[in-house]
């Protein structure tokens, strides 16, 4: 048993062998968090806590990402549909950017061999999109920022609103895809079941 088990959360996926959780309640023990962000990691008994303490950075940082590239004059706003909409996005991006990467993330009673497992995990083939250069920090909060973007609008709302009725309809790849989603139906021990399950509606 771990310490998200003491409080009321849904599994959202598995980041490597790690598991994600959102929280249901407010928590406040090993780590403190509320519903407002993930947490990768369940505290004392599973995997050190580290918490995303501000999605709506994260999924500005990740589209800052995307947006940069498209600066080139030589990319076509036709084969790249993004492009167009770098006039009216980066305006709202710009007022929810972090400072730095690291002002996302929360590390709880994480040791320094803690933090060497975890490089190694997301430098390892279990990893979809494995973490090859770079700051490792930003790459972590983009990993989060996108699956947020994608998959958890909702806990960047402020951000997500000020995009447009449809957003996703001007993307082509995906980068990171580092979370894995547990289907629906499938058995859960998280003490508030599969954060998607198939008649949970996203908004």
């Amino acid at each position: 048993m771990s310490h998200m088990d003491s409080f009321k959360h849904e599994i959202t996926g598995l980041f490597g062998s790690i598991p994600v959780y959102h929280p249901l309640e407010e928590i406040d023990g090993d780590f403190e968090a509320d519903q407002t962000q993930l947490i990768l990691g369940g505290g004392s008994g599973e995997h050190p806590a580290m918490v995303i303490e501000n999605p709506v950075q994260a999924v500005a940082l990740f589209l800052k990402k995307k947006l940069e590239p498209l600066k080139d004059p030589k990319l076509k706003e036709k084969y790249y549909p993004l492009k167009r909409l770098m006039p009216e996005w980066e305006p709202v991006i710009d007022r929810f950017l972090p400072d730095t990467a690291d002002e996302v993330l929360a590390f709880y009673d994480w040791e320094a061999e803690d933090f060497e497992r975890f490089e190694e995990l997301c430098r390892s083939s279990a990893m979809p999109n494995d973490f090859w250069k770079g700051d490792f920090h930003e790459w972590l909060v983009l990993s989060f920022g996108e699956f947020i973007f994608f998959a958890m609008p909702e806990l960047a709302a402020d951000l997500m609103h000020k995009l447009g009725e449809d957003p996703y309809q001007h993307f082509r790849h995906t980068e990171y895809n580092n979370i894995g989603l547990i289907p629906p139906n499938f058995p859960v021990y998280a003490n508030g079941g599969n954060g998607f399950e198939s008649h949970r509606k996203r908004t």
